[in-house]
């Protein structure tokens, strides 16, 4: 019983942060800021937004930069200027549904 009782709080501990309307309030309290994407040569820059109002991250505005700049081959992919760091579980879900799609780039 004490094993399930245990079990039952460590899954609720990694669950509920990463429920969406729990998950956005988290991160704008905490990881405002934090997810930065650029291109390779920094022409472009974007940080996601967690505000309350905020529609959620897109590549629509990075497309339209490509569309009406013509950026260098080199220049027409979007990275992620952080790390991924699975112990911040409340960041779950951004990882998987976000990071998961660009690489890596100091």
């Amino acid at each position: 019983m004490k094993k399930k009782t245990i079990l039952a709080l460590i899954i609720s501990i990694l669950l509920i942060p990463n429920l969406p309307f729990i998950n956005k309030y988290i991160a704008h309290r905490l990881d405002e800021g934090h997810f930065t994407y650029a291109n390779l040569d920094g022409s472009y820059v974007i940080t996601q937004d967690f505000s309350f109002k905020s529609p959620g991250f897109s590549t629509f505005g990075f497309n339209e930069f490509i569309k009406e700049t013509s950026p260098a081959k080199e220049n027409r992919k979007l990275y992620r200027l952080y790390k991924i760091n699975p112990l911040c579980f409340w960041r779950w879900k951004n990882y998987l549904v976000n990071s998961i799609h660009f690489e890596y780039m100091e």
